[in-house]
């Protein structure tokens, strides 16, 4: 079962969003992201952002305002590994080189 909780802005009340099955569309959809070259991360990242929308049925829009900056990505790419069969655990790490990779470098 794939999951998404989106939260409302005004009334911070949660939403729980399900999707008990993925059909091989969006299979097909997830693996053109990750072999697709992008002009720059904005386009990466709504390319995945709408993906997702369209997954649980809802407007790339609804998931901008109802999860948070420094939460989105995580949770984006959370559902994505999922669709592509990876685990859980392989998913996490995944996502943890992701950000470390992005990590600006120390300044002195």
């Amino acid at each position: 079962m794939y999951t998404l909780d989106l939260t409302d802005s005004k009334t911070k009340e949660v939403t729980t969003l399900t999707q008990t099955s993925v059909n091989g569309k969006h299979l097909i959809t997830a693996l053109k992201i990750h072999t697709a070259v992008y002009e720059d991360e904005v386009e990466s990242t709504m390319a995945l952002i709408n993906f997702v929308a369209d997954l649980f049925d809802v407007k790339a829009n609804d998931i901008l305002e109802g999860i948070q900056a420094h939460e989105l990505m995580d949770k984006m790419y959370e559902v994505y590994y999922k669709v592509l069969g990876y685990s859980e655990k392989k998913s996490q790490k995944l996502i943890q080189f992701m950000k470390d990779g992005e990590m600006e470098p120390e300044l002195d």
